[in-house]
Protein backbone atom coordinates (compact mmCIF):
# COMPACT_ATOMS: atom_id res chain seq x y z
CA UNK A 1 0.00 0.00 0.00
CA UNK A 2 1.42 3.36 -1.06
CA UNK A 3 0.86 6.41 1.12
CA UNK A 4 0.28 9.54 -0.92
CA UNK A 5 1.03 12.94 0.58
CA UNK A 6 -1.13 15.75 -0.76
CA UNK A 7 0.13 19.32 -0.58
CA UNK A 8 -1.82 22.12 1.07
CA UNK A 9 -2.88 23.73 -2.21
CA UNK A 10 -4.40 20.46 -3.50
CA UNK A 11 -6.28 19.97 -0.24
CA UNK A 12 -7.60 23.54 -0.28
CA UNK A 13 -8.75 23.17 -3.91
CA UNK A 14 -10.51 19.87 -3.13
CA UNK A 15 -12.20 21.32 -0.04
CA UNK A 16 -13.35 24.42 -1.91
CA UNK A 17 -14.75 22.30 -4.75
CA UNK A 18 -16.61 20.04 -2.33
CA UNK A 19 -18.30 23.01 -0.65
CA UNK A 20 -19.10 24.67 -4.00
CA UNK A 21 -20.67 21.52 -5.43
CA UNK A 22 -22.14 20.28 -2.16
CA UNK A 23 -20.89 16.74 -2.75
CA UNK A 24 -17.81 15.19 -1.19
CA UNK A 25 -18.23 11.94 -3.13
CA UNK A 26 -18.54 13.63 -6.51
CA UNK A 27 -15.39 15.70 -6.01
CA UNK A 28 -13.43 12.82 -4.48
CA UNK A 29 -14.31 10.54 -7.40
CA UNK A 30 -13.31 13.25 -9.88
CA UNK A 31 -9.96 13.83 -8.17
CA UNK A 32 -9.26 10.14 -7.55
CA UNK A 33 -9.16 10.33 -3.77
CA UNK A 34 -11.09 8.54 -1.05
CA UNK A 35 -14.28 10.36 0.00
CA UNK A 36 -13.47 9.68 3.65
CA UNK A 37 -10.14 11.45 3.29
CA UNK A 38 -11.80 14.51 1.76
CA UNK A 39 -14.38 14.53 4.55
CA UNK A 40 -11.58 14.57 7.15
CA UNK A 41 -9.92 17.51 5.40
CA UNK A 42 -13.14 19.50 5.61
Amino acid sequence: MVKIAYDASFKRMAIDLSYARGSVKEVADELGIDPGRLSKWR
